[in-house]
């Protein structure tokens, strides 16, 4: 998975007009899917790149008239039966396989005792075997983003219905991770591999948002048999953070400088440092740190169902917790475990600004750094008050109150789009260009440490010795 990869010019090498009619008489359709695969909900923009125009994809089976493209993440198993699940208000069903892309992380990693990983122990088998619990895992994610895609390709060819008469139309899908997982190999191959059979099977899952575990097993089986070369000119894995900033860097008014960026998901929030450059007209970005905190709003019930437990109040339920802090009520507990996260968050914010700070070779450079805040889970409190307590700590000599600044709103979308959706949609618009047109990165592994004699640091003037007149 390299950063070059973004640097491929032959999809933009093909002659884009918005051109239609019969197959032979029209240009090849070039569609661009970016897909956000989330830990509660998953979210899809689909770009026609001839005319450069983008809409939100609707899932198919939504019953949320506010918010009609979230995908829940979580899946349904009983019986052997996979299934989606529509009902966007419930995050913690009876049978249900929930933070799935966390779950994928976790095997990746080989970290069998998380306690997220005991629930898909539960409802597979007590005393499932590692390797099977991983392949468990493996084919529950590959089930479903192939249906996601499926649904979305499907309404894509409601669209167009002539796509696909041409040899030459093409549809691509764009997924992201964040920095940290990305540049640990065996969680981002992991990824790629989930994707790849993903892409594969999804026409045949289209319209299945339910299937037998064993039939499932059956397709996988007939999937590795299909040459994937193909397939991974199609599918692209692309840092999260890089996503949700493409609106930024194509901005005008992005302004090129050190960033940290701080993503508040359902399960983790995800901070880069990076430096924006802008040189010969092309944009770049530079990781130096990235961090996985488990820190996401999910954490704020988990939290208060623990201090509930403790206090012994009866109060424990997750789903409790979840609809009294998304309502906005106060209450002491739920207070205690926001509490709790802001100083988490500030310790977290600390570390991932340390160590970045070791990659810059002007170290007081740290102190013109800006805030990108992003995210469906960020809020005030408590994540924008932890991660804004870091900057008065240990790593500067004076507290600083860096700028923070705000995503543009995109004008390529389709209407019915609203505003505030874009807070939730920030990474699959990212996704929707086409992977020669994103903009390319350095992951912080590229981004040597300099040297203790390349670093400057600033000396303080030595003034001459006072005269006699002078004193």
């Amino acid at each position: 998975m390299s950063s070059t990869y973004v640097k491929d010019r032959r999809i933009s090498k093909i002659k884009l007009s918005s051109k239609q009619g019969h197959s032979h008489e029209r240009d090849p359709y070039i569609i661009q899917i970016g897909l956000d695969f989330g830990t509660m909900f998953s979210k899809v923009i689909c770009r026609d790149v001839s005319i450069d125009k983008a809409w939100v994809h609707r899932f198919s089976r939504s019953n949320d008239p506010e918010f009609p493209f979230l995908i829940p993440s979580t899946l349904l198993i009983r019986k052997g039966i996979l299934k989606h699940i529509s009902n966007t208000d419930s995050y913690y069903p009876e049978h249900g396989l929930y933070h799935l892309k966390l779950a994928v992380q976790k095997v990746a990693l080989g970290q069998w005792q998380d306690p997220l990983l005991q629930q898909y122990r539960r409802q597979f088998s007590v005393d499932i075997q590692n390797v099977q619990l991983k392949n468990f895992v493996i084919a529950c994610a590959i089930y479903y983003l192939g249906s996601v895609i499926g649904d979305v390709k499907y309404q894509i060819k409601q669209r167009y219905p002539d796509i696909g008469e041409r040899a030459d139309d093409y549809i691509a899908v764009n997924m992201a991770i964040p920095v940290a997982d990305a540049e640990q190999q065996q969680v981002g191959k992991l990824f790629e591999r989930i994707l790849y059979r993903a892409w594969m099977i999804s026409d045949l899952l289209a319209g299945h948002f339910q299937i037998a575990l064993r039939e499932l097993i059956g397709l996988l089986n007939n999937a590795c048999k299909f040459d994937s070369s193909l397939m991974k000119n199609s599918c692209f894995i692309y840092p999260e953070v890089s996503a949700n900033v493409q609106g930024f860097v194509r901005s005008r008014v992005s302004a090129p400088g050190i960033y940290l960026f701080s993503d508040t998901g359902a399960g983790s929030v995800d901070q880069s440092v990076f430096i924006f450059l802008r040189e010969n007209q092309r944009e770049l970005l530079s990781y130096l740190h990235g961090s996985v905190l488990p820190l996401g709003s999910s954490h704020i019930e988990q939290i208060a169902a623990r201090i509930a437990a403790d206090r012994g109040d009866n109060r424990q339920s997750l789903e409790y917790w979840r609809i009294k802090k998304e309502s906005g009520e106060s209450d002491p507990i739920l207070e205690s475990a926001k509490n709790e996260i802001a100083w988490k968050l500030c310790q977290g914010t600390e570390t991932t600004l340390a160590h970045a700070r070791r990659k810059l070779y002007v170290r007081d450079q740290l102190f013109q750094i800006r805030i990108i805040f992003g995210g469906g889970g960020h809020c005030k409190h408590p994540y924008e008050t932890g991660t804004m307590r870091s900057f008065q700590g240990r790593l500067f000599t004076r507290p600083i109150k860096p700028d923070i600044v705000g995503l543009p709103s995109p004008n390529d979308l389709e209407k019915p789009f609203q505003q505030n959706w874009f807070k939730r949609l920030s990474v699959a618009y990212g996704l929707s260009f086409i992977k020669a047109e994103l903009t390319p990165f350095k992951y912080p592994q590229e981004n040597e440490k300099p040297e203790p004699q390349e670093i400057w640091q600033p000396k303080k003037a030595l003034s001459d010795a006072p005269t006699k007149d002078q004193c």
